[in-house]
C-alpha cells in the first residue's frame, strides 16, 4: 500500500502570492520554507508595518497603488482611501476607449465599486444590470479588477526597488 499524495507547501521555483511578497517587504516572512517567517519587531502591528513598507511605493501624491495593495493584503479599506481609489478607477474607466467600457460609461461608478469589492473583499460581482450585455459587463469589471491589481503590483515593485536602494 502506498502513502497518499499530499500537496507540497513549498515548490522550489514558484512565485509567492501577492500577500506573501508584501509581508516579506514589511519584514515578516511567509513560511514558505522551514526557518522562514517571524520578524524582529513583534510589538508593531502587522498592518502598520505593511503600510510603512508600502509608503515607499507611492510614485506621486495622486498614486493609489499603495492604498490598493494595503487593502488587498488586509482585506479592508478605509473610507477615505476607498473614495480616492474609486475616483481614480472611475476616471480611468471613463477615459478608456475600449468598446465594451465605452458602452458602459453610465455604469462606470458601479463597475468601479464592484471591482474594488471583488479585489479587496473577495465579494462576488452581481449580474449585469437590465439592458446591459453580460459580455460587456464582464469585460468592464474584469478590466477594472486588472487595473486595480496592476496598480498594487506596481506599488509593490516600486517600494521594493526603493527599499533595496536605501539598504
Amino acid at each position: 500500500m502506498t502513502a497518499p499524495a499530499t500537496a507540497q507547501t513549498f515548490e522550489p521555483r514558484s512565485r509567492p502570492p501577492f500577500r506573501e511578497r508584501v509581508m516579506a517587504l514589511a519584514g515578516r516572512g511567509g513560511y514558505r520554507e522551514p526557518g522562514m517567517g517571524g520578524g524582529d519587531r513583534p510589538t508593531v502591528p502587522p498592518d502598520h508595518m505593511i503600510a510603512a513598507a508600502l509608503s515607499f511605493g507611492r510614485s506621486d501624491p495622486g498614486d493609489v497603488g499603495p492604498d490598493v495593495a494595503l487593502a488587498m493584503v488586509t482585506g479592508r479599506i478605509g473610507e477615505a482611501q476607498a473614495v480616492r481609489v474609486l475616483r481614480w478607477l472611475g476616471g480611468v474607466l471613463a477615459g478608456d476607449r475600449t468598446a465594451s467600457v465605452r458602452r458602459l460609461r453610465p455604469f462606470t461608478g458601479h463597475v468601479a465599486l464592484y471591482a474594488l469589492n471583488a479585489v479587496v473583499r473577495g465579494w462576488q460581482v452581481p449580474p449585469a444590470p437590465e439592458g446591459v450585455a453580460a459580455k460587456d459587463w464582464g469585460e468592464a469589471v474584469l478590466f477594472a479588477c486588472l487595473l486595480l491589481e496592476q496598480s498594487a503590483e506596481d506599488a509593490l515593485a516600486l517600494a521594493a526597488r526603493r527599499w533595496r536602494a536605501e539598504s
